[in-house]
């Protein structure tokens, strides 16, 4: 890794030269396993500032990174009530990642999304991955996107799974609601799902329509919500 090399051929630093080349040599000495499976993003350290909700965070540079692969319930806007579990998926962020060192690595095809904001697997100083520790815990669900790395959508799929099926934070309450029961329509090519009532799920082609009996069913796919048609319940 270019950066790392650099690091040991530097023989002059400042104070701040130094704390950026340790922020560096830090994501360098990550398990050998990560950077195995994925690559660095050119600029790939940093610290935790704040966390504006629970797959977004800002780090001290100010750039701001949007978790890969993962979604959280909204926090509201424009006076609209925030989604069910959007307060604790912040703050468990906010435990996990808040003045932590991080290293950002390559998620897919695209490093920015349409808003500019930086797309990574962003892992913690033991190697750990936000997304992981958020779908893990219930705090977070799986969000797909066609150009992902595979090593990325298969973990976020198979602890999503876990997390259903031992129930675990937001998935005990909205499981156990009457929406859980409905049916469901997916896009095949945009791995998102709509409720079956839906207008848009009309205008999906019919070669990539793929019907969901149950709310489970469609996130054990690996489908995503669709933003139009919001059926996640506002906080209690």
């Amino acid at each position: 890794m270019a950066a790392c090399t650099a690091i040991f051929t530097n023989s002059k630093w400042s104070r701040q030269t130094a704390k950026a080349a340790l922020l560096i040599l830090f994501c360098c000495l990550l398990p050998a396993a990560v950077r195995a499976e994925q690559e660095p993003l050119p600029q790939p350290e940093g610290v935790v500032a704040r966390c504006f909700d629970g797959d977004t965070l800002k780090l001290t540079d100010r750039r701001v990174v949007r978790l890969a692969g993962i979604d959280t319930p909204e926090t509201g806007r424009d006076n609209s009530k925030p989604q069910y579990y959007a307060r604790e998926a912040r703050q468990e962020l906010d435990a996990l990642a808040k003045g932590q060192k991080v290293c950002l690595f390559a998620a897919g095809v695209k490093s920015k999304d349409r808003y500019g904001r930086i797309v990574a697997d962003v892992r913690l100083e033991d190697g750990r991955s936000l997304s992981d520790l958020m779908i893990e815990r219930g705090a977070a669900f799986y969000y797909p996107h066609q150009d992902q790395n595979p090593h990325l959508q298969e973990r976020l799929r198979a602890l999503q799974e876990q997390a259903i099926n031992e129930r675990r934070g937001l998935w005990a309450y909205l499981l156990s609601l009457p929406l859980a029961h409905l049916n469901y329509t997916g896009n095949r090519d945009s791995l998102r799902f709509f409720p079956a009532d839906c207008p848009d799920a009309q205008h999906i082609k019919p070669r990539n329509r793929v019907y969901f009996g149950t709310l489970m069913d469609a996130f054990l796919a690996g489908y995503a919500p669709a933003r139009v048609c919001q059926f996640w319940p506002a906080q209690p």
